[in-house]
This record gives C-alpha cells, sequence and structure tokens, in this order.
C-alpha cells in the first residue's frame, strides 16, 4: 500500500509554493508536492542571471507555437510566420518565479472587478485581490492602505538608478504620464521605477519565500524530477497522480484534495489528458473523455510583446555592464556588495498608459532599459543573451486587453507529446488597432524630452515603418508572446467555466486548479503577483473546506 497524502500539490510554481507552506504550517495534514523540474541553482538567485536561465533547458519549459501569425485572412496580406516561435515558462522549484524579470506588479482594481461582475468569480474583486497583496508583501516604503508590511515577500520599489532612467521617467512626465514613487496601488497613466520582489540584491522567488521554510516541516514532502501523466478518477473523484520520476512510472494516492498548479499551460494539458475536457478532441488524441469541460485549454488570453531598440547618440548606456570587464565589475560588485546593476532585473523603469481602448483604462505597460539586444542581418532581434556593444535603449511595449482568445489542447495521450497552440493573435481589429497605436505611443516617449536627446536610429522596426499598414505588418513579424496566459482553466458561474470560485474543477470530486490559467479576464500588468495571491486565497479556502 502506497503513502496516502491529505493534500498533493501538482507544480512548486508562484501558487504551488505558497499553498505547500499555508497547507502545511499548522502541521494536521500531509503534503506532498511534486514538481517537474528541479532544485534552484546559482543563477536563479542571482536577478541578472535571468539572461542565462532562459535558454536552460533544465530550467525553462518551451513550447513550440502551432499556428503562424499569417493565419488571419486580411489587408495586410501575408507578413509570414516568425521562424522557430517558441514560448516560455520557468521549471523547477519556484516555477517562472524562479526565472522571471522580478516586476512586482499586482494588476489594477478594476481587473479584478471584473472578474467578479463579468465572469462570475464571486469574491475576487479588487477589494479582496488588495488584501491579498498586503498579505503577502514586505514593502519597503512601509505600510499603506494598498501597501503591505512583514509579510513573506520583500518588494522593493527602486532598486539601481542611473541618470539616463531619470530621462526616462522625465520623459514620461513630459507625454503626461504620472510620475510616481510605487507604480501599485493606482491607477491611470504613470511612469517610475519598476518594484521587484528582491532583497538584498537577491531574487525572492517563490521558493524562496514560501517553499524552503515549509520543507522543514515533517508533514512535508517535495519530490522534483516528478513529472505529472494523468490523475487518476475513481467514481467521480480524484483519488491518484500518475507520474514519471527520471522515466519510471509512479503513484501518488491522496485521501482529500489533489490540486493542479502547474500554470497555465501545463494545467489544462494535465486535465485533458487526464479525461477532463472537450470529448471529441479528447477523442482525437487518443484520451478517453469522463468529463465534458469544452473550456479546458479555451479562452485563452495573452499579452502580446514588441521590443524596440534605439541606438543612443552618446555612451550613456548601460550596454558596458553585460560583456568584458564591465560585466566582470559588475559581478564583482554584486558578489561583494549585492548591489549594481545586477541585484535588479532586466527593466528599472516602467509605465501603464491607454493607448487604444475606449474605456480609457490602462491597456498598455511599457518596460525600459538603457542597452539593447543585437538585430540580426534580416533586422529580427537574436537571443536575449546577446546584449549589443554599442550604446543602445529598449523600450518593450505590451498590449494587455487584447480581446482575441486562443487555444491549447493535447495532441496525445503521454505528458512528452507537444501541444498544439493557437494564440489567434490579432484576430480582431480592435488588437490591430491596438498594435498600430502602441508602436506609435512607445515611438513619442522615446523621442520626448528629455530622453529623445540622445536617443537615435530605431533598430526595430525602423524609422521608414511609418503607416498604419506597414506597423501592423512589422508587429505582427516581430511581435513576441508576453508570458503572461490565463484563462486555460477559468474560473466563473457559468456552465461552461472549468472551476467555480472556490476553484474546485467542475464535474469532479477532491480536485482544483490554482494558478494563473484560473484567471478568468485581463490582468492589467505581469502575473507573477497575482498568480501568488491565487494561491494564498486559495489555501484559505481549501484550509475552510478541510474536514
Amino acid at each position: 500500500m502506497s503513502e496516502l497524502w491529505d493534500y498533493i500539490i501538482i507544480g512548486a510554481g508562484s501558487s504551488g509554493c505558497v499553498l505547500a507552506e499555508k497547507l502545511s504550517v499548522d502541521g494536521r495534514s500531509r503534503v506532498l508536492v511534486l514538481e517537474a523540474g528541479g532544485e534552484a541553482s546559482f543563477w536563479n538567485h542571482i536577478p541578472k542571471g535571468v539572461a542565462r536561465l532562459v535558454k536552460d533547458p533544465a530550467k525553462i519549459w518551451m513550447y513550440k507555437v502551432t499556428q503562424p501569425r499569417d493565419y488571419v485572412d486580411g489587408e495586410d496580406g501575408d507578413d509570414g510566420d516568425p521562424p522557430g516561435e517558441f514560448w516560455i515558462r520557468g521549471k523547477g522549484l519556484g516555477g517562472s518565479s524562479g526565472v522571471n524579470g522580478m516586476i512586482w506588479s499586482r494588476g489594477e482594481p478594476a481587473d479584478y472587478d471584473a472578474w467578479e461582475n463579468d465572469y462570475g468569480a464571486t469574491a475576487w474583486n479588487g477589494d479582496a485581490m488588495t488584501q491579498a497583496f498586503r498579505s503577502l508583501e514586505d514593502h519597503a516604503d512601509g505600510a499603506s492602505d494598498t501597501r503591505g508590511e512583514g509579510g513573506p515577500v520583500h518588494v522593493d520599489p527602486q532598486i539601481y538608478s542611473y541618470p539616463l532612467a531619470q530621462d526616462m521617467i522625465a520623459a514620461g512626465e513630459t507625454l503626461g504620464l504620472r510620475p510616481v514613487r510605487d507604480l501599485n496601488g493606482t491607477t491611470g497613466p504613470r511612469v517610475g521605477y519598476y518594484s521587484h520582489n528582491i532583497k538584498a540584491g537577491v531574487r525572492q522567488s517563490a521558493a524562496t519565500t514560501f517553499l524552503e521554510p515549509a520543507r522543514a516541516r515533517p508533514n512535508l514532502r517535495v519530490v522534483t524530477g516528478a513529472l505529472a501523466q494523468r490523475i487518476v478518477m475513481e467514481e467521480g473523484r480524484a483519488v491518484a497522480v500518475e507520474a514519471h520520476i527520471d522515466g519510471k512510472p509512479a503513484r501518488f494516492d491522496c485521501a482529500g484534495e489533489i490540486v493542479v498548479s502547474a500554470g497555465a499551460m501545463e494545467s489544462p494539458l494535465l486535465l485533458q489528458r487526464s479525461g477532463i475536457g472537450d470529448p471529441e478532441r479528447l477523442v482525437r488524441a487518443g484520451v478517453d473523455p469522463l468529463v465534458d469541460a469544452p473550456d479546458v485549454g479555451e479562452r485563452m488570453i495573452e499579452h502580446l510583446s514588441l521590443s524596440m531598440p534605439f541606438r543612443l547618440d552618446d555612451d550613456r548606456g548601460t550596454h558596458r555592464n553585460f560583456f568584458g570587464l564591465g560585466l566582470m565589475r559588475a559581478m564583482a560588485r554584486w558578489a561583494m556588495r549585492r548591489d549594481g546593476i545586477m541585484a535588479t532585473g532586466p527593466f528599472e523603469v516602467g509605465a501603464f498608459d491607454n493607448v487604444y481602448h475606449p474605456d480609457g483604462r490602462t491597456d498598455a505597460q511599457f518596460y525600459l532599459g538603457a542597452y539593447s539586444f543585437a538585430v540580426g542581418g534580416d533586422n529580427d532581434p537574436v537571443p536575449l543573451d546577446k546584449i549589443d556593444r554599442r550604446p543602445g535603449l529598449t523600450i518593450y511595449g505590451s498590449l494587455l486587453r487584447l480581446t482575441s482568445e486562443g487555444a491549447l489542447r493535447i495532441t496525445g495521450p503521454d505528458a512528452g507529446d507537444p501541444p498544439r497552440i493557437e494564440p489567434n493573435f490579432l484576430s480582431t481589429e480592435h488588437d490591430r488597432q491596438s498594435a498600430v497605436a502602441i508602436v506609435r505611443r512607445m515611438r513619442q516617449l522615446v523621442r520626448a524630452a528629455p530622453l529623445g536627446q540622445s536617443v537615435g536610429r530605431e533598430e526595430i522596426p525602423g524609422d521608414d515603418v511609418d503607416d498604419d499598414a506597414q506597423i501592423l505588418s512589422a508587429f505582427r513579424r516581430l511581435s513576441s508572446c508576453g508570458l503572461h496566459g490565463i484563462g486555460t482553466c477559468r474560473m466563473g458561474s457559468d456552465p461552461r467555466a472549468v472551476v467555480d470560485p472556490r476553484l474546485r474543477v467542475n464535474g469532479v470530486g477532491g480536485l482544483r486548479v490554482v494558478d494563473c490559467s484560473v484567471i478568468p479576464g485581463h490582468v492589467t500588468g505581469n502575473t507573477n503577483a497575482p498568480a501568488m495571491a491565487i494561491g494564498l486565497r486559495a489555501a484559505d479556502l481549501i484550509l475552510e473546506d478541510r474536514p
């Protein structure tokens, strides 16, 4: 007879680590965490180590996109399929919180009010989520009505500054963006330094802040290298998880609840492999349908982003910190003092604005840094570890409220079968107009005084790409997934919702989903902080329902 667990958590990402800590803290329940990846490495702890992590297959899930970018028949014509388009997500303890840019961005209260009012996600409104964020935070500026103090996640609103960063903020102010100390806890057009979940120069991943202290408890066990294959159901209830550990099959039995926290990509795939999904699609993939849940893997929402590098006319950038002697000095400073440019994320300055959405609320996010990635001969950007040795500036713009919805579907019954990914990007007129608008706004921001005095040629898409059709064509070809997928196991009160507002999978007993896949509507910002808040609120719900 195998061990019997009260809770099995599949996935040690941003939500799963929070759950592991909260469900095990009182010692009443036996908690098992299954994680497909491994332990954190040296580079996971260095904030700027993200450049190495995003190309390491041991740290990254890499998904090849199935659908070409030119699938939409429109006036813009055939723009071609970006060669080898891949989406990446974090792999290993901490999930994406162990490899991301550490930007602590909470979205706006109106996002969560819409979850409740428009999607039926009862009790997931702005007030409830603000309270969850405050409980998570140990903010460097102390507590307020919107900020938290004394929580497990250290948040710092300004870690590293330099003159060009101040010019970036001033340029935003020139365009009417309100300069703020903290981009969270406020709304409307604004600009300032990003807050980061970094403490004393070290990344504060979910594994560091939640899972690490929990692992000392005798009632918690963490198994790494455990790739979940399917959830076993008997008489309409989830009772076990079948997994492969180092290629060998294993089964883990559960007397209580199984919680899927594998992320917006892996969670719907696991449900589908377990027979939960659209029956016809499951049969085509070789899976026996057990629960008719047509929206599993559907209704996928993503952010769509474009990186625009510019040349600088002087040597004011931070590029010299990323190669040669400059890199050695920056690393030595981090090693000795845990500060400097290696102690912060990829982008120091951020902004939020409305570029097209008719309601006037935030629909675009900008990231700015005083360096640029190298550009290939065909004017395409090259991999993220190739910093240009020339002075440069990058503005990265992300569309936050796309109306296009995509899909994520299994192609076979095994976890090793590659999924079919259909983003449906730019399939609505609203999204196409938004794409043109965000490029024009990024150009305005970079050219505004005083920043514009230092900025020279636009590398991507290029100064000669000027009319709407040209801009849309370039955006379609050069834009990339924003790495913030949601909605693939959406919660709600309607009959097609995958989970109910308590995050219980409809049609199955003893099974919940707790991660970004349950988010039913837009988040106007990064998704790591919301993922932790979801884990925190879900733990309360689970403990309330505990026998």
